[in-house]
């Protein structure tokens, strides 16, 4: 049988020294704010991703009326030089920039590109809640599973990097 001995240190039976309590606790404690130290980082890029996919998602919109407001009017202003016919040559010069605006929004599709960014910026916005969440609720608790939420959770930030569209910048499963 071990002998208490000095505080905190106790004897083994072969006779080295070893501590008990304190060290098994600040080693828990240097674990756990590890763990929350990653959420922490982990939480601090999704708040970088989802804000750039905002901002993608505005342009994206933005140059959607920028492309489809001109093409009504000049599909209009077309459509009336047509019916007047006074000067044919200005008639091809306005169909065919009514033409080239309305392929523009065909093919660029601004407002599905808006949707895919302003969508991913809401993905991001859930797991970063979730990982909040983790940090600064489940990591008071004594659960022994935290390094597999938390390994969890970066996994569904990777899974939700590679699925959502290129921002630009660097490697998008940064």
């Amino acid at each position: 049988m071990r002998k208490k001995t000095a505080g905190f240190r106790r004897r083994s039976t072969i006779g080295s020294w070893y501590s008990t309590g304190i060290s098994q606790t600040m080693g828990e404690r240097m674990d756990r704010e590890l763990l929350i130290n990653e959420a922490k980082r982990l939480d601090e890029d999704l708040l970088w991703s989802m804000t750039s996919c905002f901002q993608i998602a505005t342009w994206w919109r933005l140059l959607h009326w920028v492309i489809g407001v001109p093409s009504v009017v000049v599909a209009a202003v077309t459509g009336l030089k047509a019916v007047k016919a006074a000067d044919p040559q200005t008639l091809v010069y306005w169909a065919i920039t009514s033409a080239v605006l309305s392929a523009l929004a065909t093919f660029v599709n601004p407002s599905r590109s808006a949707r895919e960014f302003h969508n991913s910026g809401v993905r991001c916005s859930a797991l970063k809640g979730k990982i909040r969440r983790f940090w600064q609720i489940d990591c008071t608790t004594d659960d022994a599973s935290l390094r597999k939420t938390l390994e969890k959770l970066a996994d569904e930030k990777t899974h939700l990097m590679e699925t959502m569209p290129h921002t630009g910048g660097g490697s998008p499963t940064g």
